[in-house]
């Protein structure tokens, strides 16, 4: 009897999150966020859009460009990520499609001029998990709206260096 109840209390969670893994939606996580910034629209769309190196991300360790339209990050805190750009308007719109292990998702960021130093940027980001069991983990542990608030955080910063730079 006690081993019967021992392997109840030992199977029931691990069914649980079996059946939660499989109830949860492949897209596990969107993240957005508008701001404006006091930066041109040119410079904004070539550091975000251009630039694939992206210095001025305080997560990442290395790009490695592979082609003018493909590019892979390695953060400091998550497996490497392939990205490949889908469409890019000049000073409008940027749009690139990602995966990694286990993950894919797409990375678009929209731009309105202000003012010629004022540029508003619309940031969206979406995560989906293909292996049911991988989901719940993932969407413990990778807070999505972090991610976004901490790039448009050192985008920020950038811009106040090339404003307090160029001044």
């Amino acid at each position: 009897m006690d081993i019967i109840i021992i392997t109840l209390i030992t199977a029931l969670p691990v069914l649980g999150y079996v059946i939660a893994s499989f109830v949860m939606p492949a897209r596990i996580a969107v993240a957005t966020t508008t701001i404006t910034i006091a930066a041109p629209i040119d410079w904004l769309f070539h550091v975000i859009a251009v630039d694939r190196r992206q210095s001025f991300r305080s997560d990442l360790r290395d790009v490695e460009v592979l082609s003018s339209t493909c590019w892979r990050e390695l953060t400091k805190d998550s497996p490497p990520v392939k990205y490949v750009e889908v469409r890019s308007v000049a000073n409008h719109l940027f749009e690139a499609h990602f995966h990694g292990s286990g993950f894919r998702g797409r990375w678009l960021v929209r731009f309105s001029k202000v003012a010629e130093t004022s540029t508003t940027i619309y940031v969206y980001e979406e995560v989906e998990v293909r292996n049911a069991l991988l989901r719940p983990i993932i969407r413990a542990n990778y807070p999505l709206q972090n991610a976004v608030d901490r790039f448009v955080a050192d985008l920020l910063d950038a811009s106040d260096a090339t404003i307090h730079k160029t001044s």
